[in-house]
């Protein structure tokens, strides 16, 4: 441990204002990237509970295309979500299992030319 001369304060240490600057630039990068991504994730959520609710609790029948993709809009649309419509479904009969399927992207503009890409799947069967 170096000591100080006599006459002369102790040794700072700490965190330099070059170095405060660069963590507070890592932390509003993060904070912006949180604030814009956090959103689409509740949305995805969203539409999953939609998608198994219609699947598995919903009145349409899910042999009904049109009947199942009229209650998923319905439950979209209660839930607020603007990216993704009924009629992206794709229903697919294997025996006598019904499988509905969603996959959607949405690009989120951060500042210049950079963007962030988020790509989303969600799938019930019944």
């Amino acid at each position: 441990r170096a000591r100080s001369a006599p006459g002369l304060p102790a040794r700072h240490r700490g965190l330099t204002i070059i170095g405060f600057l660069l963590v507070a630039a890592v932390v509003v990068i993060f904070a912006m990237v949180g604030f814009r991504v956090i959103p689409s994730y509740i949305e995805y959520q969203s539409v999953r509970k939609a998608l198994d609710d219609t699947m598995r609790g919903g009145s349409a029948d899910p042999n009904n295309p049109a009947a199942f993709r009229s209650e998923l809009s319905r439950r979209l649309q209660t839930s607020y979500v603007e990216d993704v419509k009924a009629t992206d479904v794709i229903l697919q009969r294997s025996g006598t299992q019904v499988t509905a399927e969603l996959a959607w992207e949405r690009r989120l503009h951060m500042f210049g030319n950079m963007y962030i890409l988020l790509e989303f799947e969600a799938t019930s069967a019944r």
